[in-house]
């Protein structure tokens, strides 16, 4: 079974993404430091783009595997940025990242309503997994332990098939 932390509001959208057919859709966010930060910023030979929030039990219990896999790949060509998904928890996510000593890229600024538009986010933690072009290779929603096995499978075969 899987587990999720479900927001409030409900989503009527259906997704849009055909998975390593579309792009990816750009983000405009602000990194803690208040800089601008796009999607761009972040493309790699393959990026993980992970939506979260700091009080989210299943985001918590996956994020120390996705240090590791930040850690272990991101020599090779790959990124990972997380984009909190909660406006009002903005001002816990430094604390939360310092707490927890994650090294990878975290964004505020998003608006939940544009999130669910944008990006077909129906629950947390939600990854998408970017090849060099930003194509989308990879959906993952929700966490069970496990998850980062398939995820890491992922990623090494997007940084294995880029030139």
């Amino acid at each position: 079974m899987k587990y999720y932390c479900v927001f409030a509001a409900v989503v009527l959208l259906a997704s849009s993404l055909a998975f390593g057919k579309d792009s990816f859709k750009p983000f405009a966010l602000k990194a803690l430091d208040g800089s601008p930060k796009t999607l761009r910023d972040y493309l790699n030979k393959a990026t993980l783009v992970t939506f979260f929030f700091p009080t989210c039990g299943y985001c918590n219990g996956e994020f120390p595997h996705l240090q590791k896999l930040y850690d272990k790949y991101k020599d090779q060509g790959f990124s990972l940025v997380s984009i909190n998904i909660m406006p009002e928890q903005n001002s816990m996510v430094a604390d939360w990242q310092s707490q927890h000593q994650y090294t990878f890229s975290v964004l505020i600024g998003a608006k939940l309503e544009a999130l669910q538009r944008d990006y077909d986010i129906r629950a947390t933690p939600t990854h998408f997994l970017l090849d060099a072009k930003g194509k989308v290779v990879l959906k993952q929603t929700g966490y069970k332990t496990g998850d980062e096995k398939v995820l890491e499978e992922s990623i090494e075969k997007a940084l294995s098939s880029t030139p």
